[in-house]
């Protein structure tokens, strides 16, 4: 095992600045970037399993852009949500007017969704838990976890919408 995390540790010397490079390329913020490439190579240290040689720079580069997709999907959805709530800004908003427009949605959410939306919501919302980790909690395929969030969404959307009316 030893010997593992020495290997692991050399690909990170050799392999860390051109990849954080990369994930700036997608997210265009450094930390960001740097806990991306920190976060492949800790989960490579608690498996302790390394691809084949010959496949180790196409995997690392592999595993940053698809770990950058996530985080921009993310993005997408977390501004989707933001515009559910839509803040007038010549208005100032107290903290208590805030709490109200929260549990105005929380309520919406336990008791307009259906059972397995409202999981799905909570879950990625709350928990901010991946696409993936949510699929294998509630043991359903990452497309159905994207459905029941779209589902979600647009009824929250519809909801706050016609009530701002």
């Amino acid at each position: 095992m030893k010997q593992r995390h020495a290997e692991i540790e050399q690909l990170f010397r050799r392999y860390h600045a051109r990849l954080r490079l990369v994930a700036n390329r997608f997210l265009h913020d450094d930390e960001e970037s740097k806990d991306v490439v920190s976060d492949i190579f800790t989960r490579m240290m608690q498996t302790g399993k390394l691809p084949d040689a010959d496949k180790v720079e196409p995997y690392l580069y592999n595993a940053v852009r698809h770990r950058c997709m996530d985080i921009l999907a993310h993005r997408q959805v977390r501004q989707r949500v933001e515009l559910l709530l839509p803040v007038d800004h010549t208005v100032y908003l107290s903290e208590s007017y805030e709490e109200q427009r929260y549990s105005e949605l929380r309520r919406f959410v336990d008791t307009e969704l259906t059972e397995q939306t409202r999981r799905v919501f909570l879950l990625r919302f709350d928990k901010h838990m991946k696409y993936q980790e949510i699929a294998a909690e509630l043991a359903v395929s990452e497309k159905t976890v994207y459905q029941h969030l779209h589902q979600a969404i647009t009824s929250l959307h519809k909801h706050f919408n016609e009530e701002e009316r």
